[in-house]
């Protein structure tokens, strides 16, 4: 193509997209001025768009960050991502984020039947944002078990109260995330209060979860199922997110086997994305949710492990990851 026809080209891409930003022109009144067709309009419009000649911006501290959220689907091999800003404190970020997963449930489509969902305190606040009717007649299924038999506080917020809004009914885990013995941990997934639990999330459609730090400030720790010290030592061993109370490392690989076999959780085949042609979870779509700088860490994890289909996070999270 000469200089001069591309020039020319350039001034008409030009011309219609002024009428059409500045002057609020439809379609159909620029392709009368100019006598060429609608289409011919739409798609110099879009040539505009494509090549950089027309920018749109939209300012507002709740705006999504789209060029994050391509290059993640891009970079990943995810089915949607969802990024959003920083905000002014923490909590207002894990707000906007919740809030922002609770709209995509909602607006999953086709409505899944049965939704697993792992507590804590993401998902606690995901729960919240949730309106009634999201998804008439759901099964919310519980991925693994609580801190303690007793401590419904985050389970009931996270998969009853998901429930309760469907409306829908719930499947609860009746016992601790992690027990003293794999003896024990075999005998209580042969219980039908665990094990209908965990069947019902290993057929879920969807699954929810939040990855998790691997850190000493953990409610896993601070409810004595692992020491600090034990932390410090799954550290060494190259962890570095806890995925439904499994801890994995970079490639998202359980890096202690002992205490794995004592961890009440699906298996991390619900999750996994790659690999076996046979893995059930390849028609499942899992979501995973994040917020706060001390997650950034589990959420590259997540990423590079093929552990999620979906994303929702915040930016410095998202940026973190691509790096």
């Amino acid at each position: 193509m000469s200089n001069r026809r591309r020039a020319s080209q350039d001034e008409e891409m030009l011309h219609v997209a002024e009428m059409y930003y500045f002057e609020q022109m439809t379609h159909a009144a620029i392709a009368q001025r100019l006598s060429m067709s609608r289409w011919t309009v739409g798609r110099i419009l879009e040539e505009a768009r494509r090549t950089g000649m027309v920018k749109i911006t939209i300012d507002h501290p709740l705006a999504r960050h789209h060029r994050l959220e391509t290059e993640l689907v891009e970079t990943f091999g995810l089915q949607t991502a969802v990024v959003v800003p920083v905000q002014a404190s923490d909590e207002l970020t894990l707000d906007l984020v919740t809030r922002m997963a609770a709209q995509r449930l909602s607006e999953w489509r086709p409505q899944p039947q049965v939704v697993a969902v792992s507590w804590g305190r993401t998902t606690a606040h995901l729960a919240q944002h949730l309106g009634s009717g999201w998804d008439p007649d759901v099964v919310v299924a519980q991925t693994n078990g609580g801190v303690a038999v007793t401590r419904n506080d985050l389970v009931g917020r996270s998969v009853v109260r998901m429930a309760e809004l469907g409306p829908g009914r719930s499947l609860t885990l009746q016992a601790p995330t992690i027990v003293g013995s794999a003896d024990l941990g075999e005998m209580l997934r042969k219980d039908a209060s665990v094990s209908r639990p965990l069947e019902a999330a290993h057929k879920a459609d969807l699954l929810v979860y939040s990855p998790g730090a691997v850190s000493t400030d953990s409610i896993l720790v601070t409810a004595g199922h692992v020491t600090k010290d034990g932390i410090e030592e799954l550290r060494r061993k190259g962890a570095s997110a806890d995925i439904m109370s499994h801890y994995v490392d970079a490639h998202g690989e359980v890096v202690d086997e002992e205490l794995d076999s004592r961890t009440i959780s699906v298996d991390l085949d619900c999750v996994r994305v790659t690999g076996d042609d046979h893995n059930p979870s390849r028609s499942r779509r899992v979501l995973a949710v994040a917020s706060g700088a001390e997650k950034a860490e589990a959420v590259g994890t997540v990423l590079r492990g093929g552990l999620c289909t979906d994303l929702v996070v915040d930016a410095h999270a998202a940026e973190q990851a691509l790096q």
